[in-house]
């Protein structure tokens, strides 16, 4: 009887939002037992009270839970699970089990964990790009993947295969610090074209090279950055395959790339490191990041290509923002712009991350010149000389043959090399 009028009492208190008395042991101790709860903090996620695996210290009965919100009882909630919901993001979530054991009143409880945004917050996005997209230029495929926070994820078309012009740089750059970091490639070695690896890296991201990147394709051998690529789950990324001369990936791939570059999985830490920044300081940020607001960090990798459809336009970026970090990747095709992408970035930038400031401004002259520059009529280093600039002198680099750069100065239009050129917007 007593047991029984225990357990009742046990059960009011929880109804009522009284604080029962934790007495761990039996003994008088005032510590809560732990409670483990199983599930993501983020709405639309159901949490699960692991009332079963308590160490309660004797057979318990009577058990009881009671789930609160910043230490309240939240009404109704008092069973083994809870589905979070909307009103939960940013309150602490706890769950509160109560038990008679040898006829006293035991507590356990869970550590409290905030609620991130989940399931709803993702749908908003959903149907924001959905009514986006179809007021947009050509086709787009998208992923954007939050990477801690609430971890939302929105796919549209992600398994599609695509032509993925310049961003297929981001799996060569991958199979060559994969070598580097097995001992078989080294910096300083030298490529088909006298350069060395390290020389042909920078050239590959920075201005995008195509021939620092096929000198770099074909040193680590393309079947086996083949075969790279689909051991490690990118299958849907091949290049030339089946005798045609020609590339293929998905966005889902490129997304797969960036999320494990960013999170420290994709190669060695110091490889990691280097592949990063190459990536905050290559020159064209004309999609992706004039939707972020000026100051946010990102490192990205964009790409270019006329075909018979119409124009590709690529980009992909890992995003450091205020509330959390993540990857997007777009690629458009038959007739697509920078400035549709631009678009798709500030959607995703303002639901993961909320309204920022003014927006990031693309400047045409994106670097400058750290010592003196000779600009020449044409790539070779002894054609004519059309002027000799300082250091601090603006440059607009236009396309690249290796580590000479096509580039405007002061209007004229010319070669250089890039010895003495570094990105003019601050790095963060």
């Amino acid at each position: 009887m007593r047991r029984t009028l225990m357990a009742g009492f046990l059960a009011a208190a929880l109804t009522l939002g009284g604080v029962v008395p934790a007495f761990a042991d039996g003994t008088g101790g005032t510590a809560p037992v732990p409670l483990a709860v199983r599930g993501a903090y983020r709405d639309g996620s159901v949490l699960t009270a692991a009332v079963g695996s308590v160490a309660w210290g004797g057979a318990p009965t009577g058990t009881a839970v009671q789930w609160l919100r910043d230490d309240a009882p939240i009404a109704g909630a008092t069973g083994g699970t809870l589905r979070l919901r909307a009103a939960d993001v940013g309150h602490r979530v706890t769950a509160r089990a109560t038990a008679v054991v040898a006829e006293q009143p035991v507590v356990a409880k869970s550590a409290p964990h905030a609620v991130q945004p989940g399931t709803t917050s993702e749908q908003r996005l959903r149907t924001s790009l959905a009514a986006l997209l179809k007021a947009l230029p050509g086709r787009y495929t998208v992923e954007a993947r939050e990477l801690d926070g609430g971890r939302r994820l929105v796919r549209v078309a992600a398994s599609k295969h695509r032509e993925p012009a310049s961003i297929f740089k981001l799996f060569v750059a991958y199979g060559v610090f994969t070598r580097i970091d097995r001992g078989t490639l080294s910096y300083d070695d030298r490529l088909a074209s006298g350069l060395t690896v390290r020389t042909c890296l920078r050239a590959m991201i920075e201005p995008s090279d195509n021939y620092c990147a096929t000198d770099l394709r074909q040193r680590i051998g393309t079947k086996w950055l083949n075969r790279l690529l689909h051991e490690h789950g990118l299958t849907g990324t091949t290049f030339w395959y089946d005798g045609h001369r020609t590339k293929t990936t998905t966005t889902a791939d490129v997304a797969a790339v960036l999320t494990r570059l960013a999170r420290g999985q994709l190669v060695s830490s110091t490889s990691s490191k280097r592949f990063i920044r190459l990536l905050e300081t290559q020159v064209w940020r004309e999609a992706i990041p004039p939707g972020l607001p000026d100051g946010v960090r990102q490192a990205s990798k964009p790409g270019t290509l006329w075909t018979s459809t119409g124009l590709v336009e690529t980009d992909s970026a890992i995003v450091w923002g205020p509330r959390s970090r993540y990857v997007l990747v777009v690629m458009g095709s038959n007739g697509a712009t920078t400035g549709a992408i631009t678009r798709i970035s500030r959607v995703v930038y303002r639901e993961l991350q909320g309204r920022g400031g003014p927006s990031f401004v693309y400047d045409r002259q994106q670097m400058r010149a750290t010592g003196a520059l000779v600009l020449t009529a044409a790539v070779s280093r002894h054609s004519r000389v059309l002027g000799r600039y300082r250091a601090g002198t603006k440059v607009e680099v236009i396309d690249s043959m290796r580590t000479r750069y096509l580039v405007r100065i002061r209007g004229k239009v010319g070669w250089i090399d890039n010895a003495r050129l570094t990105l003019r917007h601050p790095i963060l």
